[in-house]
């Protein structure tokens, strides 16, 4: 059986932060990313195709927590819009 997708009546404060933080950390990202990636594109300073290293760190300083992640990321066609 699948796991379901709580509701977000029955998290707590808590949970329902974090949550809303990654989503938006996700989507402004993202955003951000596909602009960079654009703009190189069409300055000439990145092909299509090209693969970029990537990397992301959060970090809570009052918990002593940092997390880091690093992947590979390929340079899109040309939005021609």
């Amino acid at each position: 059986m699948a796991d379901k997708k709580p509701d977000m009546s029955e998290m707590s404060a808590s949970e329902t932060a974090m949550r809303k933080f990654l989503k938006q950390l996700g989507v402004t990202t993202h955003q951000k990313l596909e602009a960079a990636l654009q703009a190189r594109l069409k300055d000439g300073t990145a092909d299509a195709g090209e693969r970029l290293t990537v990397s992301a760190q959060i970090a809570i300083p009052e918990l002593g927590f940092t997390h880091e992640i690093q992947a590979e990321l390929m340079v899109p066609e040309a939005d021609d819009s």
